[in-house]
């Protein structure tokens, strides 16, 4: 976790699942303290077995958040961010991001090079970059 604003509370948690032999689930957990103005998280699913896009959830307010996918032959990217002018209440905590994918059936999947990265700024003007592993 890298943090340059210390002002701007915010932690994560996160969680793999399998629910079928093929199918993938990686989730992303968030509490923070402070409204935020600004957000984007990032997933990077490493494509070393067929891996593709089969949903993509997230539980902040209609409206105020946005997410989208692309597909590399090496990489599948998850994004989120925050729409211009939108907050993200601090009432409204916690949250989650969530990507699902299916995947070459009967593969075991070693999820220790899927990162996620998330990009946060407070109304009250305090910013923290965040990033770890599934």
């Amino acid at each position: 976790m890298n943090s340059t604003n210390t002002e701007l509370f915010c932690w994560t948690s996160n969680a793999v699942s399998n629910p079928s032999t093929n199918y993938q689930v990686e989730q992303l957990n968030l509490t923070c303290t402070q409204t935020l103005i600004n957000m984007t998280i990032i997933f990077i699913i490493q494509r070393a077995y067929n891996e593709t896009h089969a949903q993509q959830y997230q539980t902040f307010w209609n409206q105020s958040t946005n997410m989208t996918y692309t597909t590399t032959p090496t990489q599948l990217t998850y994004l989120w961010y925050s729409l211009s002018g939108m907050e993200i209440v601090k009432e409204s905590f916690p949250h989650f991001v969530e990507a699902q994918y299916f995947y070459t059936s009967g593969s075991v999947r070693n999820t220790s090079g899927d990162t996620w990265q998330m990009w946060l700024k407070s109304i009250q003007g305090g910013t923290l970059y965040l990033d770890g592993t599934f």
